[in-house]
């Protein structure tokens, strides 16, 4: 830890907050810019090291879907380094709920999770027509690869309701 308060007094890297350390970078006029809290937020919970560790969900993944025009306040993420089933927690002034994946979140999987997590609180988290939201549903399964066999292997760890979105929106989704 001594290292790490030399380097920082030598402004070498930066202290962001309690155990989160950065390269500083500077703007075009030679200013020192601060890592903004949504980059924290995903090093921590999303990305580590290359790795997916998780993803956007709820509110704020609605609203990246476009499934929503309502911008949270709050971001919502699902990770593997979820410190509880669901915390609330501050990264300087922002504010972010961090929930436990339904299972382990990998690469491979994220886009199955988001996709299922979308359907599960389709009725809270858009204002739109189900049809409508199917249609940009279909087109994230699309564009994610996502299949029928894929699904399958992680819709049981979903509530039941789960399939009466499916249903309801006619999402399609790729059979094989």
């Amino acid at each position: 830890m001594h290292h790490l308060k030399k380097l920082a007094d030598s402004g070498t890297i930066c202290r962001f907050e309690p155990g989160v350390y950065y390269f500083p970078k500077t703007d075009i006029f030679g200013e020192r810019m601060s890592l903004s809290p949504d980059t924290v937020a995903v090093h921590k919970y999303i990305m580590r090291r290359g790795k997916r560790v998780g993803y956007y969900s709820g509110y704020t993944l609605a609203n990246r879907m476009g499934l929503s025009t309502q911008v949270p306040f709050t971001q919502e993420i699902s990770s593997n380094f979820a410190p509880a089933l669901v915390r609330k927690m501050t990264i300087k002034n922002r504010q972010y709920i961090i929930r436990r994946p339904v299972v382990e979140v990998t690469e491979e999987n994220a886009p199955v999770l988001q996709f299922l997590d979308c359907l599960k609180d389709i009725e809270k988290c858009t204002e739109l027509e189900p049809e409508k939201c199917g249609k940009i549903l279909t087109e994230f399964a699309r564009k994610n690869a996502i299949t029928k066999k894929k699904i399958d292997m992680i819709i049981a760890n979903y509530p039941i309701k789960v399939y009466k979105a499916i249903y309801e929106t006619e999402v399609e989704y790729v059979s094989s």
